[in-house]
């Protein structure tokens, strides 16, 4: 499928509601399509924060890594979404570690670009507030997933959560098993332990890595 440097820029949370003299000024300042090999660093620690990110096709890990090397997910880029919107606003380093899962391309605009646009489209200052908020939004649900919760609860509530978005009963899921029990701060085991409790209660049947919810 040919790519669309419009329908990309457009596609973007952040600038949903802009109208399309602003979305058409946007795409002529936008990066497209570069292309990160599965295993490859978008950004790492200390690299400066220059660019906001637009995954086009492919998967992004983010994570962060402790003094002894054991990862910690933090969160996922998907298709069509954004990371780093606080590079077109401010001039700081990267604190986090993002590895593409897969062969990933991704758009970008420059801070120094946009900041130029933005004087002529202050409308977008608008939108970016809206999906930061949304961004905390999901920064706290995650937070649920990892205290509050209790195993059972965070894999139940985050299988619910992909069939809702995709409007799927069945999927398969979308990471490794040991990425997901990182990511839901379990351990593999647990994570087994789990998926076997929900199959033996119904709520769920799973075959390899394809999900049905019951």
């Amino acid at each position: 499928m040919k790519h669309d440097p419009f329908q990309c820029v457009e596609a973007a949370p952040i600038f949903h509601n802009l109208s399309k003299k602003a979305i058409t000024e946007l795409t002529k300042i936008s990066v497209h399509q570069q292309l990160y090999p599965k295993g490859t660093m978008l950004y790492e620690p200390e690299v400066p924060l220059d660019r906001m990110l637009i995954v086009d096709q492919g998967r992004v890990k983010v994570f962060q890594l402790s003094q002894t090397g054991q990862e910690k997910i933090i969160y996922f880029i998907d298709q069509g979404s954004m990371d780093s919107e606080a590079a077109l606003f401010t001039q700081q380093s990267h604190f986090n570690y993002a590895e593409a899962m897969e062969d990933t391309l991704v758009c970008s605009i420059g801070r120094s670009d946009f900041q130029a646009l933005l004087k002529e489209e202050p409308s977008i200052a608008i939108a970016m507030l809206n999906v930061l908020g949304d961004r905390l939004t999901r920064l706290e649900a995650l937070n649920s997933y990892t205290s509050t919760l209790t195993s059972k609860q965070r894999l139940q509530n985050y299988l619910m959560d992909i069939g809702n978005k995709r409007h799927e009963q069945s999927f398969e899921l979308p990471m490794k098993k040991k990425d997901l029990a990182n990511w839901l701060g379990i351990t593999p085991e647990t994570l087994s332990r789990q998926f076997k409790q929900l199959q033996k209660d119904q709520l769920i049947k799973l075959e390899r890595n394809q999900v049905t919810i019951l």
